[in-house]
């Protein structure tokens, strides 16, 4: 700006001397040649184009402002690629993962009961007393999130693992929602609703490398999972009663998952529909510290076929072989409630959930089952859990896990260490009756289930993390004409983690 001052006020300088013959009479013509009017009249026209161009130079510098204010920004945030329009309205994110898990099963013939076959020597016939050792990619994931028109949002993710092989590719999360109202959600589409403590934490956060028994019976034959048909309404609210506290309910009306198709083309059959929320509230925060409680509930309104069927693997995805199964339950509704406490101490972290099931069959009543789980983790490296007290999708009122201070590399950085560990029970017997005799009337030998395990984490930085666990695994139960079908046996596994 001073540059285009001092060449204005030097051509008006110029033109003056210019002009000034004119006023001067014989004297100026007399004083002034010819050739000194014209090189006057030069350097006049050379500032006035230098002028015009400091002018061009401007104009041109606003513009590249006003250009940058509405540019697209891209951030590389994590390894996440993001895209965001100049005026916020507008969101874009790519989100991937995967989980390679490894696993070795430690069996004896003789810890199996007679029901599995020949005593010591049950292998050669049973299955379940020689399980495979291997790996499988446990989950591999790819999708974007984002937001639209300031208001909306939207999130789809295929999924290419599976348990005991890999897919082919399925939906595991499609929808849109609203937000535009402060604290509230709402979303449709294939959604995973927001169900317990332990389900609503994203599997990168998980303390464990599987979720415990009683969670994944639960959300999978509930109406929750991933991939539900539904529509979810959220509200959160933190500092709702005193400072610190965080308030968190949410409904949700599902069907079946995608995946799972439906049998509505059968006479008479609907799709399996369920009515679910949660509801959770953090009692105290310091900001690093939080102590939380909660509670889940299901009502399955409608089942698809009048056919329940309750049975869960021993909290490993390498093969799919359950030891404990109900069997097929007819009915045409069931109801599923329980209570979630969690909290973290600095860098220690405590939580447990208790749940009951209840099938309403057609014939000889309800038929009822339990399971549990408390688990901990020490974070020695000194970092602590993470609280997320909301978010756009079902991981909301959860524990993260650690930022890690210090990221590994070679000769430098060591990553955050953990130890964990874990005792999970789940009861799938109602009026088992005892051993040696047969299934009482209305009874259901579905086995109890329990599993200790003990593990190691490495978060090697915020996209890679390493796990290794032992497990020692329980089975009690009977057979149909009362012969033992319990069964002891350990499971090594490990886990690679990569996420953005």
């Amino acid at each position: 700006m001073n540059k285009v001052l001092l060449l204005g006020a030097t051509a008006l300088v110029a033109a003056s001397i210019v002009s000034a013959p004119a006023f001067a009479g014989g004297r100026g013509k007399a004083a002034a040649s010819d050739a000194e009017i014209q090189d006057l009249k030069a350097r006049l026209d050379a500032l006035e184009a230098q002028l015009a161009d400091e002018r061009i130079v401007n104009n041109t510098r606003i513009g590249r402002l006003e250009q940058v204010t509405d540019a697209v920004q891209w951030s590389f945030n994590e390894l996440r690629p993001s895209i965001r329009s100049g005026d916020g309205r507008f969101e874009l994110a790519f989100r991937g993962r995967f989980m390679f898990d490894l696993a070795s099963f430690e069996q004896d013939p003789f810890d199996f009961g007679s029901g599995y076959g020949a005593v010591g020597n049950c292998q050669g016939t049973n299955v379940l007393c020689d399980q495979g050792s291997g790996g499988v990619f446990r989950r591999v994931r790819f999708g974007v999130e984002g937001k639209f028109f300031k208001d909306f949002i939207f999130e789809l993710r295929f999924d290419f693992g599976g348990s005991g092989i890999e897919g082919a590719g399925v939906v595991n999360i499609a929808r849109v929602g609203y937000i535009g109202i402060p604290g509230l959600r709402i979303h449709v589409g294939a959604i995973q609703p927001v169900m317990t403590l332990y389900d609503a934490t994203s599997s990168a956060d998980l303390t464990t490398m599987e979720r415990a028994a009683v969670i994944t019976t639960l959300v999978g034959n509930f109406g929750g999972d991933n991939a539900r048909r539904g529509i979810e309404a959220t509200y959160q609210k933190e500092n709702f009663l005193w400072d610190g506290d965080n308030f968190v309910i949410s409904a949700a009306y599902t069907g079946e998952r995608v995946a799972n198709g439906d049998h509505t083309g059968i006479p008479g059959n609907d799709e399996s529909t369920n009515v679910l929320g949660r509801l959770a509230y953090r009692l105290y925060s310091d900001g690093t510290n939080n102590i939380q409680v909660g509670g889940t509930f299901s009502q399955v309104l409608n089942q698809d076929d009048n056919t329940f069927r309750l049975r869960e693997r021993p909290e490993i995805r390498i093969t799919g072989d359950r030891f404990i199964d109900t069997g097929n339950m007819t009915g045409e509704s069931a109801q599923a409630y329980g209570g979630e406490f969690g909290m973290n101490i600095e860098n220690f972290y405590l939580a447990a959930e208790y749940y009951e099931f209840s099938v309403e069959r057609f014939v000889n009543g309800d038929a009822e089952f339990n399971g549990y789980y408390v688990e901990g983790e020490w974070i020695f490296t000194g970092e602590n859990k993470r609280y997320a007290a909301a978010a756009t999708n079902n991981n909301v009122a959860v524990f993260r896990g650690p930022s890690v201070a210090s990221p590994w590399s070679l000769g430098g950085g060591t990553g955050a260490w953990s130890l964990h560990g874990r005792h999970s029970v789940l009861d799938l017997n109602h009026n088992e009756g005892v051993f040696g005799a047969a299934t009482p009337v209305g009874g259901v030998r579905g086995g109890k289930q329990t599993i200790n395990n003990v593990g190691l984490t490495w978060y090697m930085n915020s996209n890679l993390k390493m796990m290794g666990e032992y497990s020692m695994v329980e089975i009690e139960r009977l057979n149909g004409a009362g012969a033992s079908l319990d069964a002891d046996f350990d499971i090594i596994q490990g886990r690679v983690m990569f996420t953005f």
